[in-house]
C-alpha cells in the first residue's frame, strides 16, 4: 500500500488540465514546461500527446494559446471532447440526447457487468434491445436512460435496473451531472432563458438521430476507423489492425449460428458503412480494442471531421491523387465505374482522406 495517495495532477485527465493549466500559466511558458515544475509532475510526453490532441479538435492554435472554443470548454465539467460534443449539439439543435450521452461517456458505463457465463449473455441482450437497429452503443446509453427515467416516473426503477443489468447509484450520477452541465450552459449564455435559444429551441432536433451522430462526429474526431473490406478489418491511423471490444454491441455476429472465431469478421462485414467513431481504445496483447463505438456515413466524416479551417490544398485534383491512400466510401456501382478525372481527393488531415466526386 501506497504511503501516501497519487497526486491529483497525476490522476485527472490531461487534455483537461492542459487547458486550465494554460489558464494559470505565464503568458511565455509552455505548458510542459510549467507542469515539469509540479513536485510530481506527469511525464512530459503524455503532456506533449494531450497538447497534441488540443490542438487536433482546435481547443488550443499551433502556438498552445486557447482558441475561443478553448477558453469555452474550460468552463464546461466534462473531458474537453465531450464538451466540444456538447456545444455541437447546441448548434446542430439536438442538445439532451447528446447531453445524456456525454455524461455516460464521462463517468461510466451505466449496464453492470455479470459474472456468470449465462448473465452475459442475458446483459448482451438487454443491450442489444437498446439499439434500435443503429448499430451504435452511443444508441445503447441513450435509449437505456431514456427508458430508467421512464420507469422511475411510473414508480418500478428498481426493477428495471435489475431486468436490464443497470446501476441505479450510476444513472442517478448521471441525472446529477446533466443537470450540473446545463446550469453552466445556462450560465455562459448558450441556453436562454426564453425566444431563439432556449432549451426549447436547442432541442429542435434531439429525434433526428442523423443529427445528433452529427455532433457526436464533431466531438469524437479523431477517434475514428475505418472499414478495410477486402481484408474485413478495421484500420486506425496507427493501428493496422483494431477489433471491436466485446461488450460492444457491433461485436456480436447478425447470426447466432457463425463459431466465435470469426465473430469479429462477421461483425466487420455486417457493418452498412465503412466508418466508426468510438469513444476509447484500449490494447491488450498487442491488440487494439475500441469501446463505445458508432457507424457513421462518409458524407458525415467529411463535414464534422478535420479541422475547421481546412489548408488551401485540402482539395485536389484527380492528377494529384495517384500514390495517396484512398478510401472507397461509395458501394454505388456507377460511381465505382466513372474514370479518376472525375474524383477529386479531400484530405481532412494526414490519415483521413476521401474520395469525392469533381461535380458535388
Amino acid at each position: 500500500m501506497l504511503e501516501f495517495q497519487t497526486p491529483e495532477l497525476l490522476r485527472m485527465p490531461l487534455q483537461e488540465l492542459c487547458l486550465h493549466t494554460k489558464l494559470l500559466a505565464p503568458i511565455n511558458c509552455p505548458v510542459v514546461d510549467f507542469l515539469m515544475k509540479a513536485p510530481d509532475p506527469p511525464p512530459a510526453l503524455i503532456v506533449k500527446n494531450a497538447l497534441q490532441m488540443l490542438k487536433t479538435i482546435d481547443a488550443m492554435d499551433p502556438w498552445e494559446d486557447l482558441t475561443e472554443l478553448g477558453y469555452h470548454l474550460t468552463e464546461l465539467p466534462v473531458e474537453p471532447h465531450l464538451g466540444k460534443m456538447v456545444l455541437c449539439a447546441i448548434v446542430l439543435k439536438c442538445l439532451n440526447p447528446v447531453l445524456t450521452i456525454a455524461c455516460s461517456l464521462a463517468y461510466r458505463d451505466p449496464f453492470v457487468l455479470p459474472t456468470l457465463a449465462s448473465q452475459k449473455r442475458a446483459a448482451m441482450l438487454c443491450r442489444k434491445c437498446f439499439t434500435a437497429g443503429t448499430f451504435s452503443d452511443h444508441m445503447v446509453l441513450l435509449r437505456a436512460f431514456q427508458a430508467w427515467q421512464k420507469a422511475r416516473s411510473d414508480g418500478w426503477e428498481r426493477a428495471f435496473c435489475e431486468k436490464n443489468f443497470l446501476s441505479q447509484a450510476t444513472m442517478q450520477i448521471i441525472v446529477g451531472m446533466r443537470t450540473q452541465l446545463i446550469g453552466q450552459l445556462r450560465a455562459s449564455g448558450f441556453i436562454r432563458a426564453r425566444g431563439g435559444g432556449d432549451i426549447r429551441d436547442v432541442n429542435a432536433n434531439s429525434e433526428n438521430w442523423a443529427v445528433v451522430k452529427a455532433a457526436l462526429v464533431a466531438g469524437m474526431y479523431p477517434n475514428l476507423v475505418h472499414v478495410d473490406r477486402q481484408s474485413l478489418v478495421l484500420t486506425a491511423p496507427k493501428e493496422k489492425k483494431v477489433r471491436l471490444h466485446p461488450t460492444s454491441v457491433l461485436s456480436q455476429p447478425q447470426y447466432k449460428k457463425i463459431p466465435p472465431v470469426n465473430g469479429q469478421t462477421a461483425a466487420v462485414q455486417a457493418l452498412p458503412t465503412d466508418w466508426l467513431i468510438y469513444d476509447e481504445m484500449t490494447r491488450a496483447h498487442r491488440i487494439a480494442n475500441i469501446r463505445c463505438c458508432s457507424v457513421v456515413t462518409p458524407v458525415t466524416v467529411a463535414l464534422f471531421c478535420g479541422p475547421a479551417r481546412l489548408p488551401s490544398n485540402a482539395l485536389q485534383a484527380s492528377a494529384s491523387c495517384e500514390g495517396d491512400r484512398v478510401s472507397s466510401d461509395s458501394s454505388d456501382s456507377e460511381m465505382e465505374d466513372r474514370t479518376t478525372s472525375n474524383v477529386s481527393l479531400l484530405k481532412l488531415d494526414e490519415w483521413l482522406h476521401l474520395r469525392v466526386d469533381s461535380e458535388v
